[in-house]
């Protein structure tokens, strides 16, 4: 995949994706968004986006009104998959990143998986528009 990739439907975005919940966060279609990484599971999360090549991510609020565990705090179901813009490394160890939103997601189902950050099956269709 080129890195100045474009999407122009839901068939050229990843089913399974990355998510990134953050309180406060909210990220739109065609919004930017800079993050500050520093967490040793969401700086795998941006390597693994950038090795893959999609460098898509999903940024989800957790569902304050049915919190869960802390460690994993229940999310909202509707999301916005943002594409890695920019990248810069602060040399002290974290990454200084730019998203710009692509188009929301509905949550299909959250993966188990071996990575340390959480990752879904997620479906695009009822945002067509984005």
């Amino acid at each position: 995949m080129p890195m100045n990739a474009t999407y122009q439907r839901p068939g050229d975005l990843a089913e399974v994706i990355p998510v990134f919940p953050l309180s406060g966060a909210l990220l739109l279609p065609r919004g930017q968004m800079p993050l500050n990484i520093f967490e040793p599971r969401y700086l795998a999360m941006i390597d693994d986006a950038l090795r893959l090549g999609h460098r898509l991510i999903g940024m989800i609020q957790p569902d304050t009104g049915h919190p869960g565990p802390e460690e994993r705090p229940n999310l909202y179901k509707i999301g916005c998959v943002g594409r890695i813009t920019q990248l810069a490394e602060s040399g002290d160890g974290r990454y200084l990143i730019q998203l710009t939103g692509v188009a929301r997601f509905r949550i299909s189902e959250e993966l188990q998986v071996p990575t340390p950050y959480r990752q879904c099956r997620v479906r695009y269709t009822d945002f067509i528009d984005d």
